[in-house]
This record gives C-alpha cells, structure tokens and sequence, in this order.
C-alpha cells in the first residue's frame, strides 16, 4: 500500500509538471526538456559506466547534454537567459559532441572509441528526439491546445490500456527475452484505445481533419518499440531502473522511453502531414 501511494503521489507530480509546462509559456517546456536531457543522459552513461565502456563523469555528460540542448533550440527560439548567436545555434550541438569526442582522443585514449560511441548513441536516441520534441512545440501555431501536449496524452494512454489489455487478457509475449510482461493482447488493447481517444480529439480539433488518428497508429507502435529499446538497454547491462529519481518509477529515462521513439515518428509524420 505505502509503495501503491508512493507510486501514485510521484506519478502525479511528474504528469501535473509536464503538463503545466506545455500550458505555460512556451520557455518552460524548453527548460524543462533541458533539464531531461542533462538527467536522461547521465542515467543513460550510468547504465554503461565500467572501465571498459563509459569511463569517465555522467555527470559531465548531463551537463553538456543540457548545454547542448538549450544551445541547439535556442536557434529556434532565443531564450532571454541563454543569448547565443544564431550561427552557433545552429550548430550547438554539434560543435558540443565534437567537443567532447576531442575530449575522449585526448585524454581517455584506451576507451575512445567504445566512449564515442555511447555518446552518439544518446545522443540520437535520448537529445535529438527531446530536440525535435521542442521544435514542434515552438513552432506549434495553432492557437488552441498545444500539440505535443496530445502527443503526450496518446502515449500516455497507450502505456496505461496497455498494461491493464495485458493483464486482463495478455496470453501472447510479444518479447519474452526483452521484457517477458508484454503481450501481444496488451498491445492491440493499448493501440485501440489511443485510436479512440485520437478520433475524440479529433471531434475536439476540427481543425486537424483526422490527423490525430492517423497520428495514434504511428504514435502507439512507436511508444511500444521505445519502451523495448529501454528495456534491452537495462537488461542488457543487468539493472532494474536507470534512477531513482522518481520514487515508484525508477529514472527519467524509465519515464521518457516511450516518447524518445514516439516524438521523431510523430515529427516525421507531422512534417508529411503539412506537406500533403
């Protein structure tokens, strides 16, 4: 019960901050995602920290992780307290890997390359989706409820149908290796029901036509596909949660996984979109 209330309690928090920050002004998501970034990836080094792997600060690589980021969109929208010129903007975050990857030939000689090698990898898979996650948000211009704000909402319905399809029904795994809950029966659940509340935000956004339901069987597949990628990650490298920062949940990578797969098929899909 006491863990139930933790759980729930924590959980709460972390929806109401998300959500205020996609109400708000449009600097709090962005700050917000910057302080994601700077913790998804240290918890993302922390996963492969070893002497053979990963060897030197996390923290290090958070705190370039956030730098990055906020340089990165700053591009897009300058943020009064970060005023950088727009040339290094666009460039930002690539001239902070190509930073850092000097760092590692430099001074960690015997594990650079395996080093640069992680860092690229989170750096695809946890700062360009937070990135691309910020864009749609800075130039969402729709004048009513935000985008990725529905964007959340499908995948967090997603996650929930999910886990109660799988364990009403869930017979079939669907990755018994990677993560032995899942079923196929809790994904068609999981997918069915984001396809229902995408078409009652459909009546609600006229303005879309049926894009949002188009967007949830892109959007449902893909959270999916993110939360396995983070499982094998965690499997792989024998731990149960990437953090603790979260009591109940884990990490910030625990809580994100899905959107870091589902924010690029949707930015994709919603760059088609605007072009058909």
């Amino acid at each position: 019960m006491k863990t139930l209330l933790t759980r729930s309690i924590s959980g709460l928090i972390f929806v109401s901050v998300v959500l205020l920050s996609l109400l708000l002004s449009k600097n709090y998501l962005v700050l917000l995602f910057a302080a994601v970034s700077g913790i998804c990836f240290y918890e993302f080094h922390k996963m492969f920290k070893s002497d053979k792997l990963l060897n030197f600060n996390p923290i290090i690589s958070g705190i370039i992780a956030s730098i990055g980021f906020l340089i990165t969109v700053n591009h897009y929208m300058p943020i009064p307290i970060f005023e950088f010129s727009e040339d290094f903007g666009k460039y930002g975050l690539l001239s902070m890997m190509t930073i850092l990857i000097c760092i590692q030939l430099l001074f960690q000689a015997k594990n650079a390359f395996s080093n640069i090698a992680l860092i690229l990898l989170g750096t695809v898979y946890i700062l360009i989706p937070l990135i691309l996650g910020a864009i749609v948000h800075i130039k969402d211009d729709s004048g009513d409820l935000p985008i990725l704000l529905f964007v959340f909402l499908l995948v967090w319905i997603n996650d929930t149908f999910a886990y109660l399809s799988g364990m009403l029904f869930g017979k079939h795994k669907m990755a018994p290796k990677i993560s032995p809950k899942k079923t196929w029966e809790g994904f068609i659940g999981g997918l069915l029901f984001t396809i229902m509340a995408a078409y009652l935000i459909h009546l609600f956004e006229s303005n879309y036509s049926m894009f949002w339901v188009y967007s949830a069987v892109i959007i449902a597949p893909a959270a999916v596909l993110g939360d396995l990628f983070e499982s094998y990650l965690k499997r792989k490298n024998k731990i149960k949660d990437t953090g603790n920062i979260m009591p109940g949940h884990g990490g910030l990578l625990d809580r994100f996984d899905a959107m870091l797969f589902a924010i690029p098929f949707f930015y994709i899909w919603h760059v088609i979109y605007t072009f058909i």
